[in-house]
């Protein structure tokens, strides 16, 4: 299940981790409530064909006063690495979550198209902000299938 609300003060927290045994696919870094609520109704197509670990991004300066231990447990360097971001934010705002400008490449945030939102119910102003579950999985797909060049620009291990 889910973890409880207090991991929220530590800055970050692990919604789920990557299958045991399995080629890592990548991390998802996630924050906001709707693209959080639209990443988890499409876990189940994603867990059947992507081993993905997603994290819950809330402050990156309380997570960074959290103990070592903790922060590999949850983020460590080589995940940050392999890793974009989904939110209902700015790209601006999530900077630092961001580990690479190819990281930036996949991002999936409101401002995708650096345009404001032009508002209306919150089901059109998701799906505006390619923050609905069709467009999750697009760029979620878009981030896995290019995995061996995303990890060839950043020298990080293909089959990691």
């Amino acid at each position: 299940g889910m973890p409880h609300y207090f991991e929220a003060a530590k800055g970050a927290y692990l919604i789920r981790d990557f299958k045991e045994g399995e080629p890592k696919d990548g991390v998802l870094i996630v924050r906001g409530t709707m693209s959080t609520y639209n990443l988890l109704k499409i876990l189940p197509e994603l867990d059947e064909k992507y081993n993905l670990k997603i994290v819950a991004a809330i402050s990156r300066e309380l997570f960074d006063l959290q103990p070592e231990e903790y922060k590999e447990k949850v983020l460590p360097r080589e995940d940050y690495l392999d890793s974009t971001i989904i939110s209902n934010e700015s790209r601006k705002v999530m900077r630092q979550w961001v580990s690479s400008y190819v990281s930036e490449q996949y991002a999936m945030t409101s401002d995708w198209d650096n345009r404001w939102r032009t508002g209306g119910t919150v089901e059109e102003v998701v799906e505006e902000a390619h923050l609905d579950p069709e467009h999750l999985l697009e760029g979620i797909k878009r981030f896995v299938e290019d995995k061996r060049e995303r990890r060839r620009k950043l020298n990080i291990p293909e089959d990691r």
